[in-house]
């Protein structure tokens, strides 16, 4: 391992251990695009490697959807499928985000007060992502991870925001010209800039003002894979995907779980299982962790029929600070209609 991303992460634990018991909630949710979860988790990756250890998640979260980032990112931010969202392909024709609309407008139904803030560097999701309660959107430029991370560095110290989305797409980028494929060295090292970016994003969390009275969970996936120069099929290398959640309080658990059911695949009976966090749990679990207490939640999934679940039930994080050594049990979560 670099010794200097060591120290970086080494620093990250050291420092968190001093503040698990901080106050106001704030989710940072990073989304690499294109990056096959297999050929992640065969890499030296530290900020993964970390997560794997003290974090939530699995690299074998399945793909229940169209494997293709206009209707992934919109399934990841609204919580809803395509048959919900409209979302089918990149060009966001049919979208239906007016009536079941992305994160942000669903929190302020219930909490007008909280912020949003998005980082993308693909231009098209910004256009098709305006009236949806963003409060900031910033935009950056494809491929470019080293602009994206040294702005965003800057961007959560000097901002006060509840929710931030950044969005790293060159594996995408140089996947689609030369393969997603770790015989691919572009790919390959494209994911590696991701994962120091991740420690450096991280890091920056830690430097800001009012950070030791801040309760940060920190979301991290992919859209989908690939295979070939393409995605947007059913194989294993586009369909499985990462998903991993990290907090200073988090109760670490890394999930393996087979192979679940796909919308557009019509040889099976879709039969949706709570055994392994899935896309559209990205944005329930976001919300849950901004707008607890649980009933707001019950709230919540009365206003926006979310497809998702929440996991932070099961992560430790469903409770107050001060309850932390007694999480009262709940059977509210129930498998999804």
């Amino acid at each position: 391992m670099n010794l200097r991303i060591y120290c970086l992460i080494l620093s990250f634990i050291i420092a968190n251990s001093a503040f698990c018991f901080a106050g106001k909630r704030k989710v940072l949710l990073i989304g690499l695009d294109g990056v096959r979860s297999d050929v992640l988790q065969n890499m030296q990756t530290p900020a993964f490697e970390f997560l794997s250890k003290h974090g939530f998640g699995t690299y074998t979260s399945w793909h229940q959807d169209i494997t293709i980032s206009g209707p992934s990112w919109s399934s990841i931010l609204c919580g809803v499928y395509h048959n919900k969202h409209g979302v089918t392909d990149n060009s966001f024709r049919g979208k239906n985000y007016e009536k079941y609309p992305m994160l942000p407008l669903i929190a302020k139904k219930i909490n007008p007060h909280l912020k949003f803030g998005m980082y993308m560097e693909w231009q098209k999701f910004i256009k098709n992502s305006v009236n949806n309660g963003w409060d900031t959107i910033l935009s950056g430029e494809l491929g470019n991870t080293n602009k994206t991370t040294e702005e965003v560095e800057e961007w959560i110290q000097q901002s006060d925001l509840d929710f931030y989305f950044v969005y790293f797409g060159e594996p995408d980028y140089w996947g689609h010209r030369f393969g997603f494929s770790d015989s691919n060295p572009l790919y390959v090292n494209a994911i590696r800039n991701i994962d120091y970016s991740i420690v450096r994003l991280m890091q920056s969390l830690q430097k800001r003002l009012n950070y030791q009275s801040e309760d940060w969970l920190i979301l991290i996936t992919t859209d989908h894979g690939g295979h070939g120069l393409t995605h947007g099929n059913l194989s294993v290398s586009e369909r499985q995907i990462f998903w991993f959640a990290y907090s200073e309080r988090i109760q670490p658990r890394i999930m393996e779980e087979p192979d679940m059911d796909n919308l557009k695949d019509s040889r099976r009976q879709r039969t949706i299982k709570n055994i392994c966090p899935v896309q559209t749990d990205i944005a329930v679990t976001a919300l849950h962790h901004l707008l607890y207490p649980l009933g707001r939640m019950n709230e919540l999934q009365h206003v926006s029929h979310l497809e998702g679940k929440s996991w932070l039930e099961i992560m430790g994080l469903a409770s107050d600070k001060r309850q932390i050594d007694n999480l009262a049990s709940s059977d509210y979560y129930k498998d999804r209609q």
